[in-house]
């Protein structure tokens, strides 16, 4: 079992890039099937840099309010929201994220990845490694 250790974060940006090398050894890398069966990816949807990008988003049927990280595991789909601990959702993210628990899909707000590992384990979805204050 690897131990990491969380440091500060000074934007929501450096928090997502730690948690996603955390997962990285803790599951699998992105977008890989761990040898427990666990999958995890991240989402981007940034605003959009002008009108054009924003219309062919939503031409494609992209959606405000998805959380930043998808994690699949046996037939389940979690979701966690990464924000500092000064940070809060957008308008967007609290319609959203009560729309994919009623589906069953359970949503973290989680502002360190030692929240990142505690709703991880409280779903069950196998970690390989423990995060170290």
């Amino acid at each position: 079992m690897v131990k990491i250790h969380s440091p500060q974060f000074r934007t929501e940006d450096s928090l997502h890039a730690h948690v996603a090398r955390l997962l990285t050894v803790a599951i699998a890398p992105p977008g890989t099937l761990s040898a427990s069966g666990a999958f995890w990816c991240s989402i981007e949807h940034r605003n959009a840099r002008n009108r054009l990008e924003g219309a062919l988003r939503k031409s494609r049927g992209v959606v405000a309010g998805i959380p930043d990280i998808q994690i699949g595991y046996q037939g389940r789909t979690y979701w966690i929201e990464l924000k500092r601990h000064d940070g809060s959702r957008s308008k967007a993210q609290k319609a959203m994220h009560p729309v994919l628990e009623a589906c069953g899909q359970p949503v973290g707000l989680c502002r360190s990845p030692e929240e990142v590992f505690d709703f991880l384990k409280k779903h069950g979805v196998p970690v390989r490694a423990e995060v170290m204050a």
